[in-house]
């Protein structure tokens, strides 16, 4: 990869982690004192019950272009206007589906409140919809700095809004609270942060060129949304609202690593990728670097995290929230290959393959929806999730399949690269589980049971624990596997 596209994408990704690091510890404290304090799983399932409908009509409002615009080279004014346009149209549209929708979803899940939340929480529609266009700009030119001080601005201010109405006794308000202050100050900080401006110009031209592109991305967004949002409605019907806010719990912390990280690596590879499209060996080395630093990152983050899910749950926030620790122990497994998943996607949508794009997504969502099904069946919550995770490592397999294909890259030479990290990141992970468990015996074998710091303090040894692997592992790696790295992190330290 040549140093300016190189230092372009370690720049990204840098500013990416940054990102994630600050939203991770925003996440910690917040949760800390809301889930600690002030709220019960119930009140987070309620919050629960309406994401899918939040998370659809997002979805929709983007409606693809804005791929379609990250892929242009140079889009008119008349396309960013125009777009502009027709996301904040589809937005009003949708705002207005919510409000009349609300009296039926409430009654659905037997939760009168949600009506009054939805009608609520909606607004945050709109607000997303006017902030489009400068954030895909942003991207766009690779600006993840600006983005990344606008999202972690949000985030501490949404927090301290949460924490402040939970304080005041606003209940599950202060969720609502949150999530709306959260979208509004990001909105504002990329208006002050963008230098584009409307001009409430709309071409039909312009209109039918975007979405002859984004008519696919579209679709696939919209049933990946659906599908990553359905096991809010399916538990919280299937097993209640308290079962549901304790998934919620899990579901946040699993994004905070597979969730954050599949951004970080949307948002950058594409771009990246796009720049090379037309240099098939260029591509397929550039891919492939990013790929086997993507999987190492995910796999190892994601399995310590359900190796330490126990400790690390119930020390932050208590014993009340135990389940959603043996929650987060089977869904990080299915998230450790969800960054992967992005990254194959992306090479279909740079090479143009959307409508094997379209198909291997649309399988994808017949995996998940046969794992949901024998759940629901069978009224089990341990057999949905892992069906998840199995439908998540099926998902990785046919993507290296048919996307490797798209670019020379075998599903041979892809496990001859991948195989070794992977093992490697297995080991540490189960070695840090044990390590934390042995820690909390030898704490309770010497009558420290303080609740909170005994599992805080097993959680603190497993992770040091695999620091000191993580060093010895690299000490055998391929000397051509730690010189690749030594050149990213140098690029990384080099960076602007």
């Amino acid at each position: 990869m040549p140093d300016n596209l190189k230092q372009k994408a370690i720049s990204g990704a840098r500013w990416g982690f940054i990102e994630n690091l600050s939203s991770l510890a925003v996440t910690f404290v917040v949760a800390l004192i809301l889930q600690r304090w002030f709220l019960s799983p119930h009140e987070f399932g309620l919050i629960g019950h309406l994401a899918i409908f939040i998370a659809i009509s997002i979805s929709f409002i983007d409606n693809g272009f804005s791929a379609a615009l990250i892929k242009k080279p140079e889009p008119s004014r008349e396309d960013l206007s125009t777009t502009f346009l027709t996301n904040f149209f589809i937005s009003l549209v949708c705002f207005g589906i919510l409000q009349l929708a609300a009296p039926y979803v409430a009654s659905y899940f037997g939760e009168p409140q949600l009506e009054d939340l939805l009608r609520i929480l909606s607004f945050v529609l709109i607000i997303n919809a006017v902030s489009i266009i400068q954030r895909v700009l942003l991207v766009k030119a690779v600006d993840f700095r600006s983005l990344t001080i606008c999202s972690v601005t949000a985030s501490v201010i949404s927090g301290v809004v949460g924490i402040w109405l939970a304080f005041g006794g606003y209940g599950v308000w202060s969720l609502v609270g949150q999530q709306l202050s959260r979208q509004l100050v990001n909105t504002i900080m990329l208006w002050i942060v963008g230098t584009w401006r409307p001009s409430l110009k709309f071409s039909g031209k312009s209109f039918r060129e975007l979405f002859s592109y984004g008519s696919n991305v579209l679709v696939t967004g919209l049933l990946d949304t659906i599908f990553k949002n359905i096991y809010f409605p399916v538990i919280g019907k299937g097993f209640g609202t308290e079962t549901l806010g304790q998934y919620t719990s899990s579901e946040k912390y699993s994004n905070v690593t597979s969730n954050n990280l599949s951004q970080v690596v949307q948002r950058v590879s594409f771009p990246v990728l796009s720049k090379v499209q037309d240099d098939d060996v260029r591509l397929k080395r550039v891919f492939s670097t990013i790929l086997k630093v993507v999987m190492a990152v995910s796999v190892l983050v994601s399995f310590c995290l359900s190796a330490l899910s126990y400790p690390f749950i119930v020390g932050l926030v208590g014993q009340t929230w135990a389940p959603a620790a043996h929650i987060l122990s089977i869904i990080c497994l299915a998230g450790a290959f969800y960054p992967a998943h992005y990254l194959y996607q992306n090479i279909l949508q740079v090479k143009g393959k959307m409508r094997q794009y379209l198909v291997l997504d649309i399988l994808k969502k017949v995996l998940m929806a046969i794992s949901i099904v024998i759940g629901i069946v069978l009224k089990d919550l341990d057999i949905l999730l892992w069906g998840m995770v199995a439908a998540s490592i099926l998902t990785l397999v046919i993507y290296a399949l048919y996307s490797g294909r798209a670019i020379g890259y075998g599903p041979l030479e892809q496990l001859k690269d991948l195989f070794p990290m992977f093992i490697i990141c297995v080991i540490i992970s189960l070695i840090v589980g044990i390590a934390a468990i042995v820690f909390k015996y030898i704490c309770f074998r010497n009558n420290w049971d303080d609740m909170t710091w005994t599992n805080l303090s097993s959680v603190a040894a497993g992770l040091l624990i695999g620091a000191i692997l993580i060093l010895v592992f690299w000490k055998f790696l391929p000397k051509k596997e730690t010189r690749e790295i030594r050149n990213l992190l140098s690029v990384w330290k080099k960076s602007e």
